[in-house]
């Protein structure tokens, strides 16, 4: 449908007259009309009567005029909206985040995008990569924060470096190990470890990291995806949490990081997700900016 057209429309069932109509709308009188009349030919309707005292709606053109300004005025709208996006200044993002930048990456992330951008809407969807990744193929996501290691190797995706997160070993202040000189292997079976899903090779990694044989052989006694679980449980029981250490170290009260053989073990490369060949709106390049800077400062220290 020609906005414009519609526009011209709107002035003269507004107006009544052509030669006034015409004025409100900066063209001359023969071109406004040849406006009306093609706008009338598109549609297949007579949207006026024509007389003396100028022009009046008919019964279809009072339908059409309801409708027509509905779409004019959101029109205006998608413009004035197209206009503020692209400046950064409003419009909408969605994006998905994996448990860890969850934790360490989307709490700031938000306070700064609201800060810096009050008119901006921002939906967040939390889940499991693969679940974020089926939302970023169905296109019900701008993009995700996750670790690539966990992508398909031929899935056509951009993506760019947000940072390393390492963890530790927690546990609550007065836990049997709190003030142990070191925590190994045969401490970690004794009381189990509880920590997010990992894959497989990144198991295996952390577990040889830590002294043992291989996966089978780690004590995983609690796997789960949310880390305010996760710390929850290590503060009301003996098991140890493997976190983050921008999650653990945020709790000095409640936890403790225990020394252990090798204190950091690397559980997450966070990368910003993306369809490859779409283009992201300037509010979703400000943010995956911003999550970058924020994902450089979260990967704590020895």
């Amino acid at each position: 449908m020609d906005i414009r057209r519609l526009t011209h429309f709107i002035a003269l069932a507004e107006e009544g007259r052509f030669a006034v109509a015409a004025e409100r709308v900066h063209l001359s009188q023969a071109a406004f009309s040849r406006s009306i009349q093609a706008l009338e030919q598109r549609m297949g309707l007579k949207l006026f009567d024509r007389g003396a005292k100028g022009a009046s709606l008919t019964p279809a053109g009072e339908v059409v005029l309801r409708r027509a300004r509905t779409l004019v005025l959101d029109a205006r709208n998608l413009q004035r909206d197209i206009e503020l996006v692209r400046l950064g200044d409003a419009g909408e993002i969605v994006f998905g985040a994996a448990p860890i930048p969850a934790a360490v990456i989307v709490p700031e992330l938000l306070c700064q995008l609201r800060q810096q951008n009050p008119g901006l809407v921002t939906r967040v969807h939390l889940g499991n990569l693969p679940t974020l990744l089926a939302q970023l193929d169905a296109q019900q996501i701008d993009f995700c924060l996750g670790d690539p290691r966990l992508v398909p190797p031929q899935a056509r995706y951009e993506r760019v470096p947000l940072g390393k997160q390492v963890a530790a070993l927690y546990a609550r202040g007065d836990h049997p190990l709190a003030d142990a000189a070191q925590v190994d292997a045969v401490a970690m079976r004794r009381f189990g470890v509880a920590t997010i899903t990992i894959s497989p090779a990144l198991l295996e990694g952390v577990a040889v990291l830590y002294g043992f044989e291989n996966a089978a052989d780690f004590p995983l006694a609690v796997e789960c995806d949310d880390l305010g679980t996760l710390v929850h449980l290590a503060t009301r029981t003996d098991v140890l949490a493997l976190v983050p250490c921008a999650v653990g170290d945020a709790h000095p009260l409640a936890l403790c990081r225990l020394l252990t053989v090798t204190t950091l073990a690397p559980v997450a490369d966070v990368h910003a997700i993306w369809l490859g060949g779409r283009t992201l709106s300037p509010s979703a390049q400000r943010a995956i900016d911003l999550a970058k800077r924020l994902g450089g400062e979260g990967g704590g220290s020895a």
